[in-house]
């Protein structure tokens, strides 16, 4: 949690969640630097331009509500049942802030507004109810088709052994620089992964950079041959 109540700035922050404060609570921000994500409430942003600003990313604006704010912030696995609110109001807003999930269907939402900042990952065959339940996005919507998902995030290298251990057909969630072994075959790939979602760079030897091409379904970054491979 960020004390907003300083006399020197605020630097070095993921992310800034201002909802809940008043303008006298933004008055002893002398400045905000490195930045990622700024959540502010509408009545606020004014008072948060006025602050000096440099490398601060997304400024995400919530507006007045009667009901109840509620924030899920990082690296989350949602269930679609999240989106109901069965225990909150219709008033209610959602604001969903990272890298998320939805590892169900979404059969009912419960909130006037939902908005996400960052990575949303759902199922190709919610593409359409994720369509009308997101009011605002800013960032990427991906799907994936596997029956599993798992995400990796930072460095990782996947070895044969790896995807010998998957059971079923997975989607795999890359958000970095990640490696596939040399000794990954065509074959076990295609058994094995139903699609990738790369954000980032994947590194791959020659023979099976064509089929991280078919397989990646969503591509923010690039597929590097690995070098010894490469001459």
């Amino acid at each position: 949690m960020v004390d907003v109540n300083q006399e020197n700035g605020i630097t070095n922050v993921g992310f800034l969640e201002l909802t809940g404060k008043s303008p006298e609570d933004l008055s002893g921000i002398s400045y905000l630097e490195n930045v990622g994500i700024v959540l502010v409430p509408e009545s606020l942003h004014a008072a948060l331009l006025k602050i000096p600003q440099k490398n601060v990313g997304i400024i995400v604006t919530v507006p007045k509500t009667e009901g109840k704010i509620k924030v899920l912030s990082g690296q989350l696995t949602l269930s679609g049942d999240v989106f109901s609110n069965l225990s909150g109001s219709p008033d209610d807003i959602l604001v969903i802030v990272g890298q998320v999930i939805i590892s169900s269907p979404i059969e009912a939402v419960g909130f006037s507004e939902v908005i996400v900042a960052g990575q949303l990952f759902a199922p190709k065959s919610q593409e359409s109810k994720i369509v009308s339940t997101v009011s605002r996005m800013v960032g990427q919507i991906a799907y994936y088709t596997g029956d599993v998902q798992r995400v990796f995030m930072g460095n990782e290298t996947f070895s044969q052994d790896f995807f010998e251990l998957i059971d079923s057909k997975m989607s795999l969630i890359l958000i970095g620089s990640c490696e596939i072994s040399e000794d990954v075959d065509i074959v076990i790939l295609k058994q094995k992964i139903a699609d990738f979602i790369i954000i980032g760079d994947i590194t791959v030897s020659r023979k099976l950079a064509p089929l991280i091409q078919i397989l990646a379904t969503t591509k923010l970054g690039d597929i590097l041959i690995r070098e010894d491979q490469a001459g």
